[in-house]
């Protein structure tokens, strides 16, 4: 089914294409000054897009914008960015080439969408829709934080209490009770008082290097294939996973492909956005498709990778030329079910957790009673 024509020869589409392949190196001098290594953090970035679209929309030239916002920032590395952005625009540079100037303030993504507003005339309205895209990303990164929080601190409380219990505890019976015939529970607990008295620091050292040695692999090539693989196959995981990558990658391309980004372009920026080896493979497939006369429909036909139904929407989209809009309410629901997955997770992490623990110290407890129970038996 090739029914790409209505995106790819739009007059959006042609200015942007003019755009994209139209000389936009700056200059060296600019390019290779020391704001260039200057880095916005993400909440950072998103406050000062927004505060620059209102003003945008608001009928101000991006010059004056830029020097009105310089005058009012308080911070030194919001100073510099935004001096860089006015003097690049000033000597003659569009905003998305003196963004692309300082890449760890502005990644690629966020320049081709400016560079997108700017072609088509709708630079305040595309400002606005990245930072909405923006607030989403960083809302369900918020709620996986707070997601993960509890559980990290409940596995920390009950090792610390473990850690405690062996220590501090355990030696203080282990001399009424040497000698004695014991029960299976406390010769199991005064063997793992032992060992990590004595082996305690081997242990730990043990620990951090295995946990180094994972980090370091997983940041490999190598490394993040496997754990994209593991990521997206493990039970209870996978649906988290694949739920997150795939709203990330529906709403960053229907946002592209609303802006008039030619849709072989709009599908290369998601490929890069993707952060999961699979999907970025999924996207090269379907970029592929498009140059060569096919759809991104050819792509994810017959795949199990976006979830069942994802085919038939990119059908419906490209059919009626609306894929665009399709790929924002697939992006949109892809959200909600992140969030519900999120909550049902928790729903059943946390009991879980809490039973763990006291299994654990009821065993702690089980088997230094035992002994005494015995022993004022006359045992």
């Amino acid at each position: 089914m090739k029914t790409l024509a209505p995106i790819t020869v739009s007059p959006k589409a042609k200015a942007v294409a003019r755009t994209a392949h139209a000389p936009t190196t700056p200059p060296a001098s600019i390019a290779s000054g020391p704001t260039a290594r200057l880095r916005l953090h993400a909440k950072e970035r998103q406050a000062l897009l927004e505060h620059f679209a209102t003003l945008v929309d608001s009928g101000i030239q991006v010059a004056p914008a830029l020097a009105g916002m310089r005058v009012e920032a308080a911070d030194e590395r919001h100073v510099a960015v935004l001096a860089q952005l006015e003097q690049g625009v000033v000597a003659g540079m569009p905003l998305s080439t003196a963004m692309g100037t300082m890449p760890r303030s502005f990644p690629p993504l966020l320049v081709q969408m400016v560079r997108a507003g700017e072609a088509t005339g709708q630079l305040g309205d595309m400002l606005r829709r990245t930072v909405d895209s923006l607030e989403i990303e960083a809302a369900l990164r918020a709620r996986l934080r707070s997601a993960l929080l509890y559980p990290i601190i409940m596995l920390t409380m009950t090792v610390g209490v473990v850690v405690f219990l062996l220590t501090c505890i355990v030696p203080r019976f282990e001399s009424m009770l040497r000698g004695k015939v014991l029960p299976t529970p406390t010769r199991l607990l005064l063997a793992g008082g032992e060992l990590l008295r004595g082996h305690g620091h081997w242990l730990a050292i043990g620990a951090a290097v295995l946990a180094s040695a994972a980090v370091w692999y997983c940041r490999t090539p190598r490394g993040r294939i496997t754990l994209d693989a593991l990521l997206l196959h493990l039970p209870g995981v996978s649906g988290l996973y694949r739920t997150g990558v795939l709203a990330r990658c529906t709403r960053t391309l229907g946002l592209l492909l609303q802006a008039g980004v030619p849709v072989h372009q709009a599908l290369e920026h998601t490929r890069e956005v993707a952060g999961s080896h699979a999907f970025r493979m999924l996207w090269q497939r379907a970029q592929h498709n498009v140059v060569n006369g096919g759809s991104v429909l050819d792509a994810v036909r017959g795949r199990d990778l976006c979830g069942p139904g994802f085919e038939q929407l990119v059908a419906a989209g490209e059919a009626t030329a609306t894929l665009d809009k399709v790929l924002q309410k697939v992006a949109a629901q892809q959200t909600k079910d992140l969030e519900r997955r999120i909550k049902d997770l928790l729903t059943v992490l946390e009991p879980m957790l809490v039973l763990a623990m006291a299994a654990i110290v009821g065993f702690v407890a089980l088997a230094i009673m035992m002994p005494i129970f015995r022993m004022s038996r006359g045992g």
